[in-house]
C-alpha cells in the first residue's frame, strides 16, 4: 500500500471540476425543498436515488429518515481493510427564508439556513469522485446522510444505533462557516465543540392577591432568585480556564398585574466542553434550585435533557485534513481556529466512539454575511467543489494509512 498518487489525485479534481453543474443544482434542488427534523422523508428518498446512481449499495433507517451507504471494492473484508466514512445532516430549521434567489424555499416556514443543504452537496460530491477510484480504493467508503441534527436528542445515536459506523474505522465531517472566506477552512484539534443540554424548571408556589405577598409564596421572586444563582453557577463551581454557559431561554409565569401566580417556569441551555463540568450538571442544579426553593418554601421539578456532548477532533486526522486542504488551497488554505465554538454538534456522538474531525468550510459570499440561522443565510456556491475535493482527498489517504495499520497490525500477531 501506499499514499494516493499524484495521478489519482488529479482524477479527482477532474471529476469535481466536470461535476461542478450538477453539485450546484443538486444543493439548489434541496435548498428548495427542505424538511424539518425528523420529517426528511423525500429529502432521504432523494439523496438515496442519487448515490444509488453512483453504485453505492444503501441502507435506510426502517422510520424512512436518514440512511447511509456504501461504495465496497471488490474482495472486501472488513477485519482485513478498513472502512473510512464522511458524514453530512440532512434536516432543515423552523425559519422563513427571506432570500430572493431563484431557488429560495418552497416549504412555507421552513429553511437550510444552516447549510445542511450544502453539506449534503459536498458530501455526495466527494463519493462522487471517489466513486471513479472504486477499483483502486483499499477500504470502502461509507457516506453517512444523517437525520434530525437540529434537535435534542439528535440522530446520531439512532443512526449509531441502526449501525452506521460499525466496522469504521476513521470518520469526516464539515460545517459551513459563512464568517470565513471562500477557499479557506477552519482546523482545530481536540475540543471544537461545547456539549449542548436543555432544561425546564417548574417552581410552584401559593397565589393570592397582589396586595398581600405576606400571605403567598411568590413563584416569580423565587424564580428570579433561581434566574440569577444560575447565571452565577459556572463560575462559582468551574474551573474559569474551562468555557462553560448558561443561557436562560423563557421565563413564565402569571397573567394578570395585580395577583401573584402559583408557578412559574424557567427554561434554557447548558454548554461546556468539559465532560467532567457536564457530568457534575444535575447535581449542582438540583443542589442550587433545591436549595433557593427550601429557602423561601417552594416546591420544584427539574427536567435536564441531555443533548449532544462536546466534540473532540482527534488530532491525526485533523493535521490530515489541514494537508489536504493546504495541497488544494495553499498555504494559508487551513486556518487554526483559536477556540472551540459553544455551538452544539451531534456529530460528536461518532467521535466518541471512533476517531473522526470536523472542519469549518468557508462559504463566504459577497458582503453583507450572513451568520448561520440568519432567514438570510446563503453561501459562495464555489464552496461546495473545495469542501468535496477536501473530505475526498482526506477519506481516500485515511483509507490508504489504516489499510497499512490493518496489514501491520496482521504481520506483528503472535502465532
Amino acid at each position: 500500500m501506499h499514499a494516493p498518487s499524484p495521478d489519482l489525485l488529479a482524477r479527482l479534481t477532474d471529476t469535481l471540476r466536470d461535476n461542478t453543474d450538477r453539485l450546484i443544482e443538486l444543493r439548489r434542488y434541496l435548498h428548495t425543498h427542505p424538511e424539518l427534523s425528523q420529517h426528511e422523508f423525500e429529502t432521504t428518498a432523494h439523496m438515496v436515488a442519487r448515490v444509488e446512481e453512483l453504485g453505492f449499495e444503501t441502507f435506510v433507517r426502517p422510520e424512512g429518515t436518514g440512511f447511509y451507504a456504501d461504495l465496497t471494492p471488490a474482495n472486501f473484508d472488513p477485519t482485513l481493510h478498513p472502512t473510512v466514512a464522511i458524514r453530512s445532516d440532512i434536516d432543515a430549521l423552523p425559519i422563513e427564508e427571506l432570500n430572493d434567489i431563484p431557488y429560495t424555499s418552497q416549504n412555507p416556514g421552513v429553511m437550510h439556513a444552516c447549510g445542511h443543504d450544502v453539506h449534503m452537496a459536498t458530501v455526495f460530491g466527494s463519493g462522487l469522485s471517489l466513486r471513479e477510484l472504486k477499483d483502486q480504493l483499499p477500504g470502502r467508503l461509507r457516506l453517512i446522510f444523517q437525520h434530525a441534527e437540529e434537535t435534542v436528542p439528535g440522530g446520531a445515536t439512532e443512526m449509531v444505533d441502526f449501525g452506521a459506523i460499525d466496522h469504521v474505522d476513521a470518520i469526516l465531517g464539515l460545517h459551513c462557516d459563512p464568517e470565513r472566506p471562500i477557499g479557506e477552512i477552519g482546523v482545530r484539534p481536540g475540543p471544537f465543540t461545547a456539549s449542548f443540554d436543555l432544561f425546564e424548571i417548574h417552581i410552584e408556589g401559593k397565589g393570592g392577591h397582589g396586595a398581600r405577598p405576606h400571605q403567598c409564596t411568590d413563584p416569580i421572586f423565587v424564580a428570579t432568585q433561581v434566574a440569577n444563582a444560575l447565571y452565577q453557577l459556572p463560575a462559582h463551581n468551574f474551573d474559569a480556564r474551562i468555557p462553560a454557559v448558561i443561557t436562560l431561554g423563557t421565563f413564565q409565569a402569571g397573567i394578570a398585574a395585580n395577583v401573584i401566580p402559583e408557578t412559574a417556569s424557567l427554561s434554557g441551555s447548558i454548554r461546556t466542553i468539559s465532560p467532567e463540568h457536564r457530568d457534575q450538571l444535575d447535581d449542582l442544579l438540583r443542589r442550587t434550585i433545591g436549595g433557593i426553593c427550601l429557602a423561601h418554601g417552594a416546591s420544584y421539578e427539574l427536567k435536564l435533557i441531555r443533548g449532544a456532548p462536546a466534540i473532540h477532533n482527534d488530532a491525526y486526522i485533523t493535521s490530515v485534513i489541514a494537508d489536504v486542504a493546504t495541497d488544494i488551497l495553499g498555504d494559508n488554505g487551513a486556518q487554526h481556529i483559536p477556540l472551540p465554538s459553544m455551538g452544539g454538534e451531534d456529530f460528536s456522538v461518532y467521535c466518541e466512539r471512533i476517531p473522526g474531525a470536523m472542519f469549518r468550510l468557508g462559504t463566504g459570499a459577497q458582503a453583507p454575511r450572513n451568520f448561520l440561522h440568519s432567514p438570510h443565510f446563503n453561501i459562495d456556491e464555489r464552496a461546495i467543489n473545495v469542501g468535496a475535493s477536501i473530505l475526498a482527498r482526506a477519506a481516500l489517504r485515511l483509507l490508504h494509512e489504516k489499510a497499512i495499520e490493518k496489514k501491520t497490525d496482521r504481520m506483528v500477531q503472535p502465532l
